[in-house]
């Protein structure tokens, strides 16, 4: 599937603060991460990515249950485990949103975070984004949507408290249910219109 992506660093002369990130956030209209005092750009996604991550929005608001609230790529987060800064495609939030004390746009207590893969973000995404927003004690699913196959993946944290090691798989004809919702999600629901059954692009 062909698709357009960006990346880049905001050079600074020093290591970057949590502050300068802030005020490159508010001075700039992309949207970046702060990475180990490194400020990173977003990638730009792909006509499906965003239509993918616009369809789990719809959902979420759809059957969010009462006190929960879903959120688009904007919503920012806290990584406190790594110090990190870090956006996803999609979430949900029970409650109020907590934000820590030098962030207050920022949030700490997703229940449920939602990425679409990317070529450009695929390993980060399944990787050591996932461990951060899985060291985060509010997260129960973490989601991970294909751009380019019509499949979801959902890593759960068993009732102990631990994540499982491998994330459970939803392909065509299925549904996965996720906290925070009133109802379960078909997988047909995430991808109709935007990818045939082979997976290729119905938008191009």
């Amino acid at each position: 599937m062909v698709g357009w992506s960006w990346k880049a660093i905001l050079s600074l002369s020093h290591g970057a603060t949590y502050a300068d990130y802030l005020a490159a956030e508010q001075s700039s209209e992309r949207r970046h991460e702060f990475i180990d005092g490194v400020i990173v750009a977003m990638a730009g996604g792909s006509y499906e990515h965003n239509a993918i991550a616009a369809h789990f929005t719809g959902l979420f608001m759809m059957r969010v249950r009462s006190g929960c609230h879903g959120y688009n790529s904007d919503q920012r987060f806290w990584i406190e485990a790594t110090a990190r800064g870090r956006y996803s495609d999609g979430s949900i939030i029970c409650g109020k949103p907590a934000h820590p004390a030098h962030d207050k746009q920022a949030t700490t207590n997703p229940l449920v975070v939602v990425e679409v893969l990317s070529p450009t973000s695929e390993g980060d995404d399944d990787g050591n984004k996932r461990r951060d927003f899985q060291s985060l004690a509010s997260l129960q699913a973490y989601v991970i949507a294909a751009q380019d196959a019509r499949c979801v993946k959902v890593y759960r944290r068993t009732e102990r408290g631990q994540w499982r090691g491998e994330p459970d798989v939803y392909r065509d004809g299925a549904s996965f249910e996720l906290p925070g919702l009133t109802h379960a999600i078909a997988v047909h629901e995430v991808y109709d219109g935007l990818l045939d059954t082979a997976g290729q692009s119905l938008l191009r």
